[in-house]
């Protein structure tokens, strides 16, 4: 399978985002796919160049290694050329100065690898109409850009948060006005810390915090890996899963939708064991393998 991760540098890389990276890395990787870093540049008002290299270092820290990094900053004159084509085809129209979809194509359900069939409400089916592909600035909305690069890079499955299943009736009315086939869609659940959704305000919620911190990242992506998931059987052999296990154990088993705790608690049981095994020395003493404490 060919998946990509698509984090704006507006801010440190969440950690919703790396664990959503870690299972579009074991996807591709898993399946002899392709694994593409999109950076979604593309308001240039709300990015910042520093974040961008900040999601580059931690994807870098977590060994997720990509086959391609796409600046959708860089591929303005594909959106305007696609859109164009569209208004060729009557499919567009320019209003306001925006380039809008005006013929809308929607099944009555779309499927989802975790959830199953899902079906478009008749509320869903009208945000669809005359949706925006470019403003009048030129600049592609979230929606165009993300379809189109989707189709072009030959992305067959895409992996995300729960929170983007609003976002589904649109873009397939995108997919399906360029006539591309639609990849498979699989939405996981969200993180939570007491009962909330982890906001981006805080701490834990910043990749930056564990590295800081000295968490052993074998240990940080066993915690992401197992954040909502598990595999089957899942059992004593499954408290550590190193990176080529996790490919094997990730192919088989699947995705999932449980919502994720933050509990730190685990993630410095992971941290302790991986650094035991490693012969890491912590505050001044050697930890022995298998050492727990």
């Amino acid at each position: 399978m060919n998946t990509r991760i698509a984090p704006s540098p507006s801010g440190d890389m969440h950690i919703g985002t790396a664990r959503t990276a870690y299972h579009n890395w074991l996807a591709a990787r898993s399946t002899g796919g392709r694994f593409i870093l999109r950076i979604d540049d593309t308001n240039q008002h709300k990015i910042d160049p520093q974040y961008t290299q900040v999601i580059i270092d931690t994807m870098a820290w977590l060994k997720l290694d990509y086959d391609e990094i796409v600046y959708q900053s860089s591929r303005f004159p594909l959106y305007k050329t696609v859109a164009e084509s569209l208004i060729e085809q009557g499919k567009a129209a320019v209003i306001d100065g925006a380039t809008v979809l005006t013929q809308v194509e929607l099944p009555e359900s779309w499927h989802d690898e975790v959830a199953g069939d899902i079906k478009i409400s008749a509320d869903e089916k009208e945000k669809t109409q005359q949706v925006v592909l470019l403003r009048s600035d030129g600049s592609p909305t979230y929606h165009f850009a993300s379809v189109v690069d989707d189709a072009q890079l030959g992305i067959d499955l895409v992996l995300r948060g729960h929170d983007h299943i609003s976002n589904m009736a649109r873009q397939i009315a995108i997919f399906n006005a360029i006539g591309s086939p639609i990849p498979k869609f699989a939405h996981i659940g969200l993180i939570f810390q007491n009962k909330k959704k982890l906001s981006k305000r805080d701490g834990a919620a910043s990749m930056l915090f564990y590295r800081e911190k000295g968490y052993d990242p074998d240990a940080m992506l066993n915690f992401l890996l197992r954040m909502g998931w598990g595999p089957f059987p899942d059992d004593k052999t499954t408290v550590l899963i190193d990176q080529d296990r996790a490919k094997e154990l990730f192919r088989m088993s699947g995705f999932r939708n449980a919502p994720a705790g933050m509990d730190l608690e685990k993630l410095e049981a992971f941290d302790r064991k991986y650094k035991a095994k490693k012969g890491i020395w912590r505050n001044g003493a050697k930890l022995l393998s298998g050492d727990n404490n």
